[in-house]
């Protein structure tokens, strides 16, 4: 009995028929030897490069290794001896040192010769160090074929599998039918919704995903995460003497994400961190306050199950001053008022124009400050060069981590600043306010409900013997602003 291992290192492999190619050989060997390898012990790594990654990432490798230890079995083949390590270190090391230690007999066997092959050989040294010459030739080879094609006036993609949403036509993505998919899943995020409930929306409603099954939440996460749709071709190239190239196509093609709701996918995400999940009961978690104290309320979830059927009983409580309050009863009166409130306020003429007003007088004061970032940060390089010459080790410390915290300030200035502009053309074009405008005849679900008084409201106080008092945001743009403590540092 005998165990083989096939490794093939593109997709490609798998059209030209590699896998069988490798295993005929591997049958072939076997028979003129009389050995016996079932098909249950032929391990096959899928599209795994030997040169780009060590045998210990090479997850059947590494089953193999352990298998061939369970069953007590010393006799492995391998096609030849690429398929094993474009290097040989770190075959040695991680798979034939290892096994060597469990099985005295090991005998590992290329298909090119009746005789097991000695990795510690000189032979074999030389043999894997031709490998690895080949690979490096042929990486760099397809590295300077990818950068001419980048490096051209015109974006022209290179060889690669179209995104989903896309095809690609004559080197250039142009939308499918499954275009509208991704622009429906941007659309969600930007309500809300999270990466779990937009795969579990789209399973619901029977549409396939890329590889034609259910959507999992990583495929969801990757495509929001995917600049590509956003119009823009970036490339990254990682390796060869090209390391840390990044080549970047302004609207290359037709995007299916808007740079708005980029925007709003970030601004979600800040939020979140701030006050919490979205997809949650408490629509005013981290924004109600009791009237008499002050005091944050707190959330109790004293939801039960009895025979088979779950009771929802969920409270705010104000831990101060004793009582608890159903949030059915909140919710119930004032999200109502908050959904009034914003409808008119996206219908409101007026208040478009006080926006883009409040906008303008924010980018002005970011300049300012991004102008007196600018000058400090010129005062302290002369400070520190003065330091340096005095060799004064505690104030040239002192200066530098000015100089960083300057420097941050400036970098997230200038952040803002172009997510600003941003807004304002969405405000100006009534792009923002018109995914309002009709919020009372919509249905909506709790992570919308959630979304908007996060976005609306500053805070809501409540008692168990005094009216409501919704205070709303003046600024809604207010993250946008410039820290003052930043800026006075």
């Amino acid at each position: 009995m005998a165990f083989a291992y096939i490794r093939y290192s593109s997709h490609k492999q798998v059209d030209n028929n590699s896998v069988e190619i490798q295993k005929q050989h591997i049958h072939e060997f076997a028979k003129r030897n009389q050995l016996v390898v079932p098909e249950e012990f032929i391990f096959i790594e899928e599209a795994t490069s030997a040169y780009s990654k060590s045998a210990k990432q090479r997850k059947q490798l590494m089953n193999l290794k352990e298998k061939m230890i369970e069953m007590n079995i010393s006799i492995v083949i391998f096609h030849d001896i690429s398929r094993m390590d474009r290097t040989g270190y770190s075959f040695t090391i991680d798979f034939y040192r290892p096994l060597l230690e469990y099985l005295p007999n090991l005998n590992v066997y290329t298909t090119e010769s009746n005789e097991p092959i000695n990795p510690n050989s000189l032979n074999t040294k030389m043999i894997f160090l031709l490998s690895q010459h080949e690979s490096e030739i042929k990486s760099e080879r397809a590295l300077n074929n990818l950068m001419g094609v980048l490096q051209q006036e015109k974006a022209n993609r290179p060889g690669s599998i179209a995104p989903y949403g896309y095809t690609q036509v004559d080197k250039q993505l142009v939308p499918n039918q499954d275009a509208e998919i991704v622009s429906f899943i941007s659309f969600l995020y930007t309500w809300g919704y999270s990466f779990k409930k937009i795969a579990f929306l789209l399973n619901e409603a029977n549409i396939p995903s890329p590889t034609g099954k259910q959507w999992p939440t990583s495929t969801v996460e990757k495509i929001l995460g995917n600049s590509v749709y956003t119009g823009n071709l970036t490339w990254h190239i990682h390796k060869g003497k090209h390391k840390n190239n990044v080549f970047t196509f302004k609207d290359s093609h037709e995007p299916l994400m808007s740079a708005f709701e980029l925007q709003l996918h970030s601004y979600n995400k800040q939020i979140q961190k701030e006050f919490g999940r979205l997809d949650t009961p408490f629509l005013f978690l981290k924004k109600i306050r009791c009237s008499h104290c002050h005091q944050s309320l707190i959330t109790q979830n004293g939801s039960t199950k009895r025979n088979g059927v779950t009771y929802h009983y969920h409270y705010y409580i104000c831990k101060n001053c004793d009582y608890k309050v159903s949030i059915d009863k909140v919710h119930k009166r004032l999200v109502p008022l908050i959904l009034q409130h914003i409808q008119q306020l996206a219908l409101s003429k007026e208040n478009k124009q006080m926006t883009l007003t409040t906008l303008r007088n924010i980018e002005a004061n970011l300049k300012e400050v991004i102008c007196e970032a600018e000058n400090t940060a010129h005062s302290l390089f002369k400070k520190l060069e003065q330091a340096q010459s005095i060799k004064d080790p505690e104030l040239e410390l002192h200066i530098t981590d000015m100089m960083a915290k300057n420097e941050n300030m400036l970098l997230t200035c200038q952040q803002k600043l172009t997510v600003l502009e941003s807004y304002y053309l969405a405000v100006e074009s009534n792009e923002f306010f018109a995914r309002f405008d009709n919020v009372l005849e919509y249905q909506l679900d709790s992570p919308e409900h959630r979304l908007l008084i996060l976005y609306f409201v500053e805070y809501v106080l409540i008692s168990t013997d005094q009216q409501p008092l919704i205070q709303y945001k003046d600024n809604i743009f207010q993250f946008l602003e410039a820290s003052k403590s930043s800026s006075d540092e």
